[in-house]
């Protein structure tokens, strides 16, 4: 019986292994599935579906933040498309609920704390008069957050020299002040960590784009 009992635990235990893998290699297949999509050159997303998928993947792997992080930011790369505000508030909406929950697994995570101030630049939009003060002192202080948790985080540079772009001259913003922060975000891009299919490396596009821009 020792013998059996022993045999059925090695088995098991091979089971339980063989699981593990299997969970492993299908969350990596979904991941790289939709993130081919989402980063796809030249063609239309189609940022709502590709969402859902990550959020279903993020059900199916609630010990993993990645799937919520980029849930999150598809749910707001959608909310651009739609001139209807209660459809913006719905996916932006998502959007928060998918950010706060992948805090919850990684609390100092820089890129989910960018993305978060993302979210906040997007509501803005929605009623600039509204949420235009309180929204963007949120996104100033975790943009602050993230220079102590990562100084060189392209995205967060990135995302601020947006913000000074769109800020009206006599307020300290404008296109001349904008430019050589652009140029280092540029610099943070170019060293950014990519080894990781799951790293975020959006932003980098649109980047240099407004470095043409400003220089004309």
């Amino acid at each position: 019986m020792k013998k059996v009992s022993k045999s059925m635990i090695a088995i098991i235990l091979i089971m339980m292994s063989l699981s593990a893998v299997s969970g492993t290699n299908s969350f990596d297949k979904l991941m790289k599935k939709n993130l081919q999509t989402l980063r796809v050159k030249n063609e239309k997303v189609n940022f709502v579906e590709v969402a859902d998928n990550f959020a279903k993947i993020a059900e199916n792997n609630p010990n993993r933040f990645e799937p919520l992080y980029y849930s999150a930011y598809s749910y707001i790369m959608a909310s651009w498309e739609f001139y209807d505000l209660t459809k913006k508030t719905e996916l932006l909406s998502k959007a928060y609920d998918a950010i706060d929950k992948g805090l919850l697994l990684s609390p100092e995570n820089a890129e989910l704390i960018v993305l978060k101030a993302f979210y906040y630049q997007a509501m803005i939009l929605t009623n600039p008069q509204k949420f235009g003060p309180t929204y963007s002192k949120k996104a100033s202080e975790l943009f602050s957050k993230v220079q102590r948790i990562e100084p060189s985080n392209p995205r967060a540079q990135f995302l601020m020299a947006q913000n000074t772009y769109y800020t009206p001259v006599e307020y300290g913003g404008g296109k001349d002040k904008a430019l050589p922060l652009f140029k280092k975000a540029a610099g943070f891009f170019k060293s950014q960590e990519t080894s990781n299919y799951l790293s975020p490396i959006w932003g980098e596009q649109t980047n240099n784009k407004m470095i043409l821009e400003c220089s004309k």
